[in-house]
């Protein structure tokens, strides 16, 4: 058994990996990008877009997902950590699989490279699974977050289950409907049962904290729950067992309906704010709910079935995963990334001389000038990114992709920033 101090240092630097790694992968995303422009003309399914969309949704996001969710779960629940050896293997089995799964759909090598990735990826999202629910067992209270986050973690390891048939149906042909059926399925779930409803859950505690909200009333945070979970539930019944792609609209309808029960508890912690002025980091979470319009927008425009070009349809779906992706879960992270970190190192190098000397405080350890700067050249970026990709022109996807690499750079550097920071303390 580790003591409690041993178990503290190994989730903080646990923690920290993720990030690190989350925010090399973002470069990295980035690049991709840019180095393979034309992937996006034409229809989703290729393999330099299968590439970058998973390691935008595994290394990208899912790393720092990882990494927030050993600092916060803590928090909500006034419980470390179950085991922090599990932590690390997860990290491990993340990191490798992730990896090994972007080569291989570089290259498409569907053979046992990209078996072996699926297999190293599903081992670690059971064992996440595992650690975060033996962490969270036996609360005293009912918690809305921890219903999210729990809810959510069944639906990223089900994304994964079928992500796992589906990299071992490339060779054996297994599943009874064609590759694309099942791929939209695994999509779906992805977005809407990990990304959607951990977001929230994240959300609702720290969106009101930083802006310092007001008593906020939680109760129809309980039909946001129940609305989102039966609405995907249901399409993935109906889908499975009756065919229900067809019926994808009924089930967007009950989700959404759910979503503006969220979107008005935000809403409520933005009017009942003590915090008037935003800082730098909570622009960029305004502009990420902001920018969720766009999806949206564009995918009634699909559905209305206005657009009848192949062709067009194709670049609409591309656009639609690109900027939810990038518009808004990347916007999400790159606003509450700093103030997550800086909060965690600040915790470690003075929680012990808090209030007996004087510190800096979480924001001073990271640049808010380079933040600034990130925040206008990724709104550029993404911006000329999307219409590259509305437009099939190349050339702005690529000149988009720089402003991003850029982003990602300054990103970089804010978070080491952080990392290395040296503990400074004053007595005057």
């Amino acid at each position: 058994m580790l003591s409690p101090d041993l178990k503290d240092y190994y989730i903080y630097r646990i923690i920290t990996a993720h990030y690190i790694s989350s925010a090399f992968f973002f470069l990295l995303t980035t690049v991709l990008l840019f180095c393979s422009s034309y992937a996006f003309i034409g229809h989703y399914f290729h393999p330099k877009i299968l590439a970058i969309t998973h390691l935008t949704t595994l290394g990208w996001i899912t790393f720092i997902i990882m990494g927030s969710l050993y600092q916060l779960i803590p928090v909500i629940t006034n419980k470390p950590i179950y085991s922090p050896i599990l932590a690390l293997i997860v990290y491990f089995c993340m990191l490798i699989g992730t990896i090994l799964l972007a080569i291989s759909f570089w290259f498409f090598d569907v053979g046992f490279l990209i078996e072996s990735a699926a297999c190293c990826l599903f081992s670690g999202i059971t064992l996440f699974l595992v650690n975060i629910l033996l962490t969270t067992r036996k609360l005293n209270e009912k918690i809305i977050e921890i219903d999210f986050i729990q809810v959510s973690l069944f639906w990223f390891w089900l994304t994964a289950f079928i992500g796992t048939l589906l990299a071992f149906n490339f060779r054996f042909a297994f599943l009874p409907k064609e590759h694309l059926y099942y791929l939209k399925i695994h999509a779906h779930i992805g977005l809407i049962g990990w990304f959607l409803c951990l977001i929230v859950g994240v959300a609702l505690k720290l969106i009101p904290m930083f802006l310092l909200s007001g008593k906020l009333n939680n109760k129809p945070l309980t039909y946001c729950y129940y609305l989102i979970n039966l609405g995907l539930l249901g399409f993935i019944i109906d889908a499975l067992f009756f065919n229900g792609l067809d019926r994808v609209l009924l089930y967007s309808v009950i989700i959404f309906s759910g979503v503006l029960f969220f979107l008005n508890y935000i809403a409520n912690a933005f009017k009942t704010r003590a915090r008037k002025k935003l800082d730098v980091s909570l622009k960029h979470t305004l502009v990420a709910f902001i920018s969720a319009s766009v999806p949206i927008t564009l995918w009634i425009l699909l559905k209305t079935h206005i657009i009848t070009d192949k062709r067009v349809e194709f670049q609409i779906s591309s656009a639609i995963v690109f900027s939810l992706l990038f518009g808004f879960i990347t916007l999400m992270i790159l606003g509450q990334a700093f103030k997550n970190l800086a909060f965690i190192v600040w915790i470690k190098k003075y929680q012990h001389i808090a209030g007996k000397e004087k510190t800096p405080l979480p924001k001073d350890l990271y640049s808010e000038q380079v933040n600034r700067i990130q925040l206008y050249l990724f709104i550029t970026g993404f911006i000329v990114t999307l219409c590259g990709i509305l437009l099939s022109n190349p050339l702005w996807i690529k000149t988009g992709a720089l402003f991003l690499i850029v982003t990602a750079i300054l990103y970089i550097i804010n978070i080491l920033k952080i990392f290395f920071h040296k503990a400074k303390v004053s007595t005057h």
